[in-house]
């Protein structure tokens, strides 16, 4: 890893640990936050790639465990379901053969369709299973056994709804804020790619 590559880390993690002890949020009943967290770890994969978005979700959760409020849960479902967003964008980049550096719009927004798609594939059963299997009992201190049912009597809706949908529209901010957030970052300093 380039020097240049863990400065753009290390920039974009400290802006992401910001974004996380800032107030721009909205939460939700179990504990997810709906947020930009995430955003300047899309951004370090976006322009260092795989192995740098990866070093990017490891020293999130590290990060994350310390100055989170939601502790080290908080931090393994957020690094997590980030991750599920970087494996997503690195599946879209592989099959849509997209090139950041030279994509016309056109190829961008299918890169962007794909990489939202791939991304909630992969992070909406991931954020289920982990809620069930862990977090919510961990969090709201119920047994596994009632963890579906004080869910759904707190949000109205099936216990799949209440999580997959924050998590589709967390994705949705994480993918295209961040693709908007890169986009005009590369114009004006396009050296970055190489």
């Amino acid at each position: 890893m380039s020097s240049r590559e863990i400065a753009l880390i290390g920039m974009m993690l400290g802006l992401s640990l910001l974004f996380d002890v800032m107030p721009i949020e909205m939460p939700t009943v179990w504990g997810m936050k709906i947020d930009l967290v995430a955003v300047p770890i899309v951004m370090a994969y976006l322009l260092t790639g795989f192995a740098g978005g990866l070093t990017a979700v490891l020293l999130l959760f590290a990060g994350l465990s310390v100055v989170s409020s939601a502790s080290w849960l908080g931090a393994m479902m957020k690094s997590l379901a980030t991750l599920s967003v970087i494996v997503g964008f690195e599946a879209a980049r592989r099959l849509t053969r997209f090139d950041l550096g030279n994509g016309a719009r056109q190829r961008l927004v299918l890169f962007a369709v794909v990489a939202y798609l791939a991304g909630i594939a992969i992070r909406i059963p991931l954020m289920l299973a982990l809620n069930y299997y862990v977090a919510l009992e961990i969090w709201l201190g119920l047994p596994r056994e009632q963890v579906i049912q004080a869910v759904e009597s707190w949000t109205g809706v099936p216990f799949w709804v209440a999580i997959g949908l924050p998590n589709a529209i967390q994705s949705a901010i994480d993918v295209f804020v961040g693709l908007a957030a890169t986009i005009p970052v590369l114009r004006r300093l396009p050296h970055l790619l190489d």
